[in-house]
């Protein structure tokens, strides 16, 4: 289905020289400064075509997007909406007004590109024709500002080498797009519309199945704004993700041919022991050890039972602290990073049910906001 296109500068079909055959697409809802950031990091070093696409902002962005030169789409908000929609939105436009583009690069409205990264990713993609996409380090703006900021920009940081998958930051080559899609069942275009969490690891798998590569760089790619000052906007991001696990594991669970890769499989099933089956398992001891009666040995195997749930926590947790060993965290930073690893299981979970039990009532799945205008 056609997406409504907000008129906006007058559209040439010629991609400008000095960006060879690029384009760019934002996607964003209501971000106000940070979408202001976003299109002036943008414009300030590509000089080929932006394309912005707005899910019913009500702030003044498509207002400001059109005053800046960038060209707009604008969602028909009566149909669900999901990032990968909007995606999609603009990749139509741009190869439909841009058919020479070769290769488009992705930003989220609330990330302030870094100066120089297009060009540097450009530069990979075309000395490595074997990659289909192409990331960076993307930082958080404010990460001391809260203890969630500083949880996301801990979990941001990643090696440099090759990837399973790109984030919602990256650029990548439009040619091998036309393979994945062919691997999509619940769409015919690159992001399946119908996640609303995980879009990109999904295409990403299905260009890997395709014999693509995929490349993290050591270099900045964006700084991203995520502003999360309460502890149920944590609760509500992790929600999410559970819901992105339990979905990619649904839609990929009979791929054949590559079993090796068993998608979202340990993730998911790590989410529901940790935030079910073992604090289940924690309120039944409690319960029996104090409505029932045992003799010492029944105590002391209840308590070694209650001590061997806990150590189960705590293996999880020191190998959270290792996966952030390195010299730029603090020993009270990979502790909370490691907490909230441990406490992040309980919403993971939640949103695991959350998606099973949409699927048996034969609903849609509604996009998970943590974060307000």
């Amino acid at each position: 289905m056609t997406e409504q296109i907000v008129s906006g500068p007058t559209v040439t079909g010629q991609i400008v020289s000095g960006q060879t055959k690029a384009g760019v697409v934002v996607i964003g809802r209501n971000e106000g400064e940070r979408l202001k950031r976003c299109l002036a990091s943008v414009l300030a070093q590509h000089a080929g075509p932006v394309v912005y696409v707005d899910s019913g902002s009500s702030d003044g962005s498509v207002e400001h997007a059109k005053s800046v030169g960038v060209e707009v789409v604008d969602l028909d908000m009566t149909r669900p909406f999901t990032m990968a929609r909007g995606r999609n939105a603009g990749l139509d436009y741009l190869l439909e007004h841009y058919p020479g583009c070769e290769f488009v690069q992705f930003v989220d409205g609330d990330c302030e590109m870094a100066a120089g990264w297009i060009e540097r990713g450009l530069q990979f993609l075309k000395q490595h024709p074997e990659f289909a996409g192409v990331c960076g380090n993307r930082s958080e703006r404010y990460p001391d500002a809260t203890i969630y900021n500083q949880l996301i920009a801990m979990e941001w940081q990643g090696s440099e080498g090759e990837v399973d998958a790109c984030g919602g930051d990256a650029i990548y080559r439009v040619s091998s797009f036309s393979q994945a899609d062919q691997l999509s069942s619940a769409s015919r275009q690159p992001f399946n519309e119908s996640m609303i969490a995980g879009e990109e690891a999904d295409l990403c798998l299905r260009l890997r199945h395709q014999g693509w590569h995929l490349m993290r760089l050591d270099a900045p790619m964006t700084v991203h704004d995520a502003n999360i000052q309460r502890f149920v906007q944590w609760w509500c991001r992790s929600v999410r993700c559970g819901h992105a696990y339990a979905q990619g594991y649904h839609l990929h669970r009979r791929d054949t041919g590559h079993s090796a890769d068993r998608y979202k499989r340990k993730a998911l099933l790590s989410s529901l022991f940790y935030g079910i089956a073992l604090p289940a398992l924690w309120v039944l001891l409690l319960v029996m050890q104090m409505m029932l009666s045992f003799s010492a040995v029944g105590q002391l195997f209840l308590l070694m039972a209650e001590l061997l749930v806990i150590s189960f926590y705590l293996r999880i947790a020191q190998r959270a602290m290792c996966a952030k060993s390195d010299a730029r965290y603090s020993a009270r930073q990979r502790a909370l990073y490691a907490l909230f690893i441990v406490l992040g299981k309980l919403p993971e979970a939640q949103g695991v049910l959350r998606y099973w039990l949409n699927c048996l009532r034969g609903k849609t799945s509604n996009i998970i906001e943590y974060r307000q205008a």
